[in-house]
């Protein structure tokens, strides 16, 4: 009866087909947000993520649980590095610098250019121009809240209690282990409840330019609200994810067999071979990483960031019967200044109202028709002798 009573004011179905069809059609059509958005950081996050995981799998191997190694992995590499050091004393300055420049990429680099294609996708979506130069400026503006709310949610992210926990069963022995196992679990399970609660507070901050903790609040509201959608979506990206990773495996994994086969008979007769067809495999392996890893990126960003809107675009009901909106609510609570907002269309995006006045095109429902999907290839926003 309550339900047939306010059935005016139901909030709309998201069409979760279309919003991922449009957003996989919006990642082919923009080639540069994957060039310098997507496969540019991938570089560092696959080369830094590959050497992650190699180190852990040689601390774990040469760990108690596995080996009788009276000396560590992280000692032995250590003493690796200082030996190369000493007998190649020309080389160090060189080496440092080089390692500078790629912590300062790689601290940088990933964040200000997911902030800058969220933004670009917002403005697309919207109709308004934009391209890498636009979503670069602003990604770079909110680069410091973005790292605040990034090293809150990764100090209790799963794969940093994972990484703790195996911290502390290859060092401190498997009694103490199990006697903070209950801990971990509790705190692994939180992490995965705040991942779920906190999966907006990125796009408040890069879209609505809000503070980290009102964007938090927001985001957990949001969550709450609309969490069918939002475990949904998380749902389907991650089997979305999974079906990338397990084809590109099976593709890679044929012809890898092959010359794996090829090498292995090769060394019966010459020992060097095994040693180009793994250099060889290694080097496509990474390369396909790197490009697959930049692709699902921008989809990923694109998905959530046209759910994002779509989310706060929708009307809710009060207890008193007023109808308000997320985003009638950002609208209000920044009356006056420089808003992320653009009212008046299915999406919202950044705008420079303050500052000066922006020309828009039309707003484009990119979830009532594929044909009418947002690029980037119109816009005469560019980097000078880059775009």
């Amino acid at each position: 009866m309550l339900l047939e009573e306010f059935s005016d004011y139901n909030l709309k179905s998201m069409d979760y087909r279309k919003i991922i069809a449009d957003s996989w059609h919006f990642t082919q059509n923009n080639k540069r947000l994957i060039y310098w958005f997507g496969i540019f950081p991938s570089i560092l996050t696959t080369t830094v993520g590959v050497g992650y995981l190699a180190y852990q799998f040689f601390a774990f191997k040469k760990s108690y649980l596995f080996d009788d190694s009276k000396t560590s992995f992280l000692s032995d590499v250590t003493k690796f590095g200082w030996d190369f050091i000493s007998s190649h004393a020309s080389l160090t300055v060189p080496l440092v610098i080089f390692a500078i420049i790629v912590f300062i990429l790689w601290f940088f680099v990933p964040t200000i250019t997911m902030a800058a294609a969220m933004q670009a996708i917002a403005r697309a979506k919207n109709g308004q121009k934009s391209g890498v130069g636009t979503g670069l400026k602003y990604g770079i503006m909110v680069f410091l809240p973005l790292l605040e709310l990034h090293t809150l949610v990764k100090t209790f992210s799963p794969m940093s209690i994972l990484t703790e926990m195996g911290f502390v069963l290859r060092n401190l022995g498997p009694a103490i282990f199990k006697m903070l196992l209950p801990v971990f679990l509790i705190i692994f399970v939180l992490g995965l409840i705040f991942l779920l609660l906190f999966t907006f507070a990125d796009l408040y901050i890069i879209i609505d330019d809000k503070k980290v903790l009102d964007s938090i609040k927001k985001s957990v509201k949001l969550v709450i609200l609309n969490w069918q959608h939002t475990v949904l979506i998380s749902i389907l990206m991650l089997i979305i994810g999974i079906r990338i990773i397990i084809q590109a495996f099976l593709v890679f994994l044929i012809p890898a067999i092959i010359i794996l086969l090829g090498g292995y008979l090769a060394t019966l007769t010459l020992g060097v071979a095994v040693y180009i067809v793994a250099g060889v495999i290694a080097v496509a392996a990474l390369a396909l990483a790197i490009y697959l890893g930049g692709v699902v990126d921008i989809f990923s960003y694109t998905v959530w960031t046209f759910a994002f809107l779509e989310l706060t675009s929708e009307k809710e009901v009060s207890a008193r019967g007023e109808i308000v909106s997320a985003r009638e609510e950002v609208a209000s609570d920044e009356k006056g200044a420089a808003s992320a907002r653009v009212k008046g269309g299915t999406g919202s995006v950044p705008t420079e109202a303050s500052v000066r006045t922006i020309e828009t095109a039309p707003v484009t429902d990119v979830t009532k028709k594929s044909s009418n999907i947002p690029d980037l290839t119109s816009s005469d926003d560019s980097i000078p002798g880059l775009l």
